[in-house]
């Protein structure tokens, strides 16, 4: 007769699940793409929109990629750059054709920067007379160019943007529109709280004590006339200053909002470790094996003897 046998079924343990659910974590914070940072920042700065690049850093300026139509994914074609000067309260722009190609300076009306959607901030129709707006094709010849310059009054905030031109090909029609990936990207301009100048405190008054007369010979000393106390002290109402607000983000380290994605995903993945590591192990339950009933043999004849009549 066959016994039967036991057999364990394994379980997943806690431990082999949080390193898991940890490691996949940390990998998505790694692989995080751009596109999920928050609103990028221009520089500080500005320049003379003449049309030269002479006032433009190209590597801390740039600001976004530009590709047809601002679809993410193809040929990068043009760039743009931005610098702001929070004194003027004025944005200025830099767009420039990539890979030798040309911008169609003879279409105008196909070069400018619109802000929220609405509205052209910068555009090569506004001509270029010292005041924002301003306006400068570079290295133009009056059909192509390298790009453009230009500069606009914005005030500080948030905002979307949405640089355009057009490149020069030998398409059907001449020309591929060239935007920012994205089409209309989140700007943030921030200059910072600047503190209330405190004011001058008001000086307290000082009590001069009155002098007593000296006494003469058989009278009496007379009283000094009565001041009425102490004079009471002024009080200041003085102003706290408003500190600006601090930046979380600097406190962390982080210097994007991509960083701030990856720290998340790095404090969930933790959380999720941590829970899944004090769970209790699940038991192993023994599975049986049913238990074969034995073979008989077959039964063999009885052979019974005969005796003859």
């Amino acid at each position: 007769m066959r016994g039967f046998h036991r057999g364990r079924r394994r379980m997943p343990s806690a431990r082999s699940s949080a390193v898991i659910v940890v490691g996949s974590l940390l990998l998505l914070a790694a692989l995080a793409p751009a596109s999920l940072a928050a609103a990028p920042h221009p520089s500080e700065g500005s320049a003379t929109v003449d049309g030269s690049t002479a006032d433009w850093s190209l590597s801390s300026d740039f600001f976004s990629d530009m590709t047809d139509a601002g679809v993410d994914g193809r040929p990068v074609r043009a760039k743009l750059y931005l610098q702001y000067d929070c004194d003027a309260e004025v944005l200025y722009a830099l767009v420039l054709a990539q890979g030798g190609e040309k911008a169609r300076q003879d279409r105008p009306d196909e070069a400018y920067i619109r802000i929220d959607g609405s509205g052209k901030l910068i555009s090569a129709t506004h001509g270029n007379d010292g005041t924002p707006p301003d306006f400068a094709w570079v290295n133009g010849d009056g059909t192509l160019a390298d790009g453009w310059e230009g500069s606009g009054p914005l005030a500080p905030g948030s905002y979307t943007l949405r640089a355009h031109v057009l490149i020069a090909d030998d398409s059907a029609d001449g020309y591929t529109p060239m935007d920012t990936v994205g089409r209309d990207v989140s700007l943030e301009i921030d200059c910072g709280g600047v503190a209330p100048t405190q004011g001058t405190p008001t000086p307290t008054p000082v009590v001069t004590p009155t002098p007593t007369p000296a006494p003469t010979d058989g009278q009496q000393t007379p009283k000094p006339p009565a001041t009425g106390g102490v004079a009471p002290t002024t009080a200041t109402n003085t102003q706290a200053p408003t500190l600006p607000p601090t930046d979380a983000s600097a406190l962390l380290g982080s210097t994007s909002s991509q960083d701030g994605i990856r720290l998340v995903a790095v404090l969930l993945g933790a959380a999720v470790g941590t829970c899944l590591l004090f769970t209790p192990r699940r038991r192993r339950i023994p599975i049986e094996r049913p238990i074969e009933p034995p073979i008989e043999p077959p039964a063999e004849p009885i052979e019974e003897d005969s005796e003859p009549q």
